[in-house]
């Protein structure tokens, strides 16, 4: 009788080894997030502050400009908010800037809409694809990231001096004669500044 726990123990314990193990496909580990998080420049503060602001600055496209939703792309990189795509007028310009401003702790907004033209985007598809295809492997896309609107590609992000060199090097190999707006912030242009909104920063080309 006296034995009978440690039966019991015993069992126990090799039940549990003999359980398989688990694995990242069940989702307790979230690696990706995690080569995210430390290939990024910014600071992990800065990062979730990022998202947290992203999630906003989306949200007020959703709520108050919903027919720009799948033509206009919103990100957040070192507190300073961004709006990429296409816009029918300059009436929906100006409410989705006018919009993206009154999102709370964006320190500035920085924009490229222009109009939209009649025209197929199915070559500016293929070429975002396959810009993505050549920084995804080096850069995780909360670092860095592309968008093409007709036919000019936007580049967005947080690297060194060096790093976006070769970035934009890069991506003008691939693009050709497409012109490059460069919206990338160097690491140690994270810090608070006056709030400005202004429709490009600057601009990589031959």
């Amino acid at each position: 009788m006296r034995n009978i726990p440690k039966i019991y123990l015993t069992s126990l314990v090799l039940a549990i080894i003999s359980l398989p193990p688990l694995n990242a496909e069940a989702g307790f580990m979230p690696y990706g997030r995690i080569f995210k998080a430390v290939k990024d420049e910014r600071p992990y503060i800065t990062q979730a502050q990022d998202t947290r602001l992203q999630l906003q600055l989306h949200k007020a496209i959703i709520l108050n400009c919903p027919s720009s939703i799948t033509e206009v792309s919103s990100y957040v990189f070192a507190g300073q908010g961004f709006l990429v795509g296409e816009v029918e007028n300059e009436v929906e310009r100006e409410d989705l800037i006018n919009r993206a401003k009154e999102v709370k702790g964006l320190y500035g907004i920085s924009y490229f809409l222009p109009q939209k033209k009649n025209s197929n985007n199915s070559t500016s598809s293929e070429l975002e694809i396959k810009l993505k295809g050549m920084i995804d492997p080096k850069y995780p896309s909360s670092k860095v990231t592309v968008k093409v609107v007709q036919d000019n590609v936007v580049i967005l992000g947080v690297l060194s001096p060096q790093e976006q060199q070769i970035v934009c090097e890069s991506v003008q190999d691939i693009s050709g004669t497409a012109k490059i707006i460069n919206f990338i912030q160097a690491p140690q242009q994270q810090k608070r500044i006056e709030r400005r909104f202004r429709p490009l920063r600057n601009l990589f080309s031959d």
